[in-house]
């Protein structure tokens, strides 16, 4: 496994930052995941081919990963879902050799992930509902799954209802803001 830092490349158009967000709720739902996992980022994350796209951020921890950066899936945590549709907790991603190994958590000091999978009404993954924290973060509540997935069927049916994918404006500082792509 190559330890070389990789670089993050801008993949939303001009078009794509030109509307303003017309859904609110997943603003919230981010901000309420940072509070029920007592993490200091989360974010959704669309799967274009082979990236993983930054789309909406709460970052609050200030962990340098911005809305619109993209990366390789491959080397991101978020990638587990393409084969396998569950949770996926690690308070301590120290103690898993399976993930302690990817580039990104070298990258980004990862130290904790919840993360589950978007999946759109018509059985399509989309991307991934994810939180993140460069400290290691014990996770207390017992619904914790089951609550992440709720939110991600929540935000799959928000996309999926609005014909439109989102995007977000990398020029936030922290805050979640948030712009839609319509269908072409």
């Amino acid at each position: 496994m190559q330890n070389s830092q990789h670089e993050v490349r801008p993949l939303l158009t001009p078009e794509e930052r030109a509307a303003i967000a017309e859904i609110e709720a997943t603003t919230s739902i981010l901000s309420i995941i940072t509070r029920m996992t007592r993490m200091r980022f989360a974010a959704i994350a669309k799967y274009d081919n082979s990236d993983w796209v930054v789309c909406s951020v709460h970052d609050i921890g200030d962990l340098g990963i911005s809305a619109g950066d993209t990366l390789p899936i491959e080397i991101t945590l978020c990638s587990d879902f393409i084969t396998n549709p569950q949770a996926l907790l690690l308070p301590d991603i120290r103690e898993s050799p399976r993930h302690r190994i990817r580039p990104v958590v070298k990258q980004y000091g990862l130290e904790s992930y919840a993360g589950v999978p978007i999946i759109l009404p018509d059985g399509t993954l989309y991307g991934a509902l994810c939180a993140l924290d460069s400290k290691p973060v014990p996770f207390e509540n017992p619904d914790l799954a089951d609550t992440l997935h709720l939110f991600a069927r929540l935000i799959g049916c928000i996309f999926s209802g609005s014909g439109r994918s989102i995007v977000t404006d990398p020029d936030t500082n922290g805050h979640t803001k948030q712009l839609l792509k319509d269908p072409s």
